[in-house]
């Protein structure tokens, strides 16, 4: 039996080997694709804004991980964007192309535009000899099972091979587990197989004095550990609570009362529901989340708003699990669900970065207005809008007179501060807060004035300020004078078109023809420019 389980054992650890290391290197793979994916979103806003310095921060950031040996991004035309390769990689422990993880990048603003591809191969090396050491760990694991397995078989068969052996076990059933009771030697015995198993049962008995020596030794340590992860409960980073089927608080470390802001006895006071809608923004999310794990019985993650007690926004990543109640049984008024436990992690600062990235995506980073792509997706906006409330919009496309002669004679560094001063001056002329001012270009810019039409004068009056003011000299830092004048044109919907398309290249061509006759002043669109 030992000699069958012995070669069974072989067997089964090399293929244990064998899987495990499939186990553990498509483990690795999914390490790497989860980090694209984590990343992914990053990657994207950066390749479609070109910016350079995020871009290598984000390959930067994906070659320190230790399964990683380069990662690179390049265009959709494959053009390289950025790459990095990690600093304790060697070159041999890269892995081939065909085992390299990559994921298609698309635009923030359309998922079918792809702008790029984010591209990761693996440390060959590191990979493998995690794989094999996981390997090994299940293997060994395995075998040790098996034997223990087969030793306890051949017990119990023994167990049963004649009389005496019978009266052997009566005997050993009768002797307490700790005592210092042994098992009599017949004398007619002592040398024969039964000898034996006196004298082994004897020495088991010995090791289980021994082992429950152990045990009370095991105990000890166990109480121990319990301290060790009170401790840790106590001062984890992470916030812990957990909550009855009814909702009422049972269990916070304090680093949950501190992410909420609420004393513990206020949390216990509160009861059910009113618990949840006193923390969160949203109460209505989080009972969805509880109720989603009850019914499916998994873990429910989220991004979660907290009710702000400090005057500025406050998130959470949050993770809730409800154990099962299998005392439940579905009657009116019964709960559902056991315990409620959740873990959550204050992402305020992460989602402040994210906040950023986007602004940045949609904003032009030296007047602060919005730039060609968010001012498409805001003026795409207003004529939604417009169209359902069937109200005007006018465009305004803005043109600088005189700005390449100040970048010419006084430097980019003067030609950056008239930039900012003009975005100023057209904030100043536009009343509307949620109107837009966009800088599409080096030197133009855009409006857009929800409303309003082509035959309000407010309109007009809009224009004539952006002009007179743009005209009214610059003071630069060093005292020096820029002066520098605006050509304009407008378009309004639905007159000159319905689409942005034409009404971009009507106030286009109604402020080229301005700088035609004579620049620093305003026209409206020709009529014949109107699209149906």
């Amino acid at each position: 039996m030992l000699l069958g389980a012995t070669v069974f054992a072989v067997v089964a650890a090399s293929v244990a080997y064998r899987l495990g290391v499939q186990r553990a290197n498509a483990d690795g793979q999914a390490i790497l694709t989860g980090l694209i994916s984590a990343v992914e979103k990053t990657a994207a806003i950066a390749a479609y804004t070109g910016d350079k310095v995020l871009l290598q921060e984000v390959v930067d950031g994906l070659s320190r991980n230790h399964l990683s040996a380069n990662a690179e991004i390049r265009t959709s035309e494959m053009t390289l964007l950025a790459f990095q390769q990690s600093k304790t990689v060697p070159d041999s422990a890269i892995g081939t192309e065909d085992r390299a993880v990559e994921q298609a990048l698309f635009s923030p603003f359309d998922a079918t535009e792809k702008v790029g591809v984010l591209r990761i191969r693996p440390n060959v090396t590191d990979l493998e000899q995690t794989a094999r050491t996981e390997a090994t760990t299940l293997a060994l694991t395995m075998v040790a099972q098996i034997v223990v397995v087969a030793i306890l078989l051949y017990l119990v068969a023994a167990r049963f091979v004649s009389r005496p052996i019978i009266d052997v076990a009566t005997a050993l059933r009768k002797i307490r587990p700790g005592s210092e009771k042994i098992l009599r030697m017949p004398p007619m015995h002592a040398n024969d197989e039964i000898g034996t198993l006196i004298n082994g049962a004897n020495a088991l008995l010995d090791a289980n004095r021994s082992a429950l020596r152990l045990e009370r030794e095991l105990r000890g340590e166990i109480e121990k550990m319990e301290a060790q992860y009170r401790q840790i409960f106590d001062s984890s980073s992470a916030g812990i609570f957990v909550l009855s089927a009814n909702g009422h608080l049972i269990n916070s470390n304090p680093t949950a009362l501190q992410i909420v802001g609420l004393p513990l006895a206020d949390m216990k006071r509160l009861k059910g529901q009113d618990l949840v809608s006193e923390i969160f923004a949203r109460p209505e999310r989080v009972q969805e989340m509880i109720d989603s794990s009850a019914r499916n019985g998994d873990t429910v993650s989220a991004d979660l708003e907290l009710k702000s007690r400090s005057g500025h926004a406050q998130w959470v990543h949050c993770l809730i699990s409800v154990q099962s109640n299998p005392n439940a049984t579905g009657a009116p008024g019964e709960p559902y669900r056991g315990l409620i436990e959740g873990v959550m992690y204050d992402i305020t600062e992460r989602k402040k970065a994210e906040s950023a990235v986007q602004h940045q995506a949609v904003h032009d980073v030296l007047t602060g207005l919005r730039n060609r792509a968010g001012s498409d997706a805001l003026i795409d906006q207003f004529i939604k809008v417009a169209q359902s409330v069937h109200e005007p919009v006018s465009v305004m496309y803005i043109d600088l007179d005189g700005f390449k002669r100040v970048n010419d004679l006084l430097g980019h560094k003067a030609g950056d501060h008239v930039l900012m001063e003009c975005a100023r001056r057209m904030r100043a002329s536009v009343l509307g807060a949620s109107d837009l001012i966009g800088r599409v270009g080096g030197d133009e810019f855009l409006i857009a004035l929800k409303g309003t039409g082509a035959d309000d004068v407010y309109l007009c009056q809009v224009a004539q300020g952006i002009v007179t003011s743009l005209c009214e000299p610059i003071v630069l830092e060093d005292g020096q004078v820029a002066n520098i004048g605006a050509s304009v044109g407008i378009s309004c919907y639905p007159r000159h078109g319905v689409t942005r398309k034409a009404l971009l290249s009507a106030a286009d061509a109604a402020m080229y023809e301005v700088k035609r006759t004579g620049k620093n002043s305003f026209a409206m669109a020709l009529e014949a420019a109107v699209e149906s």
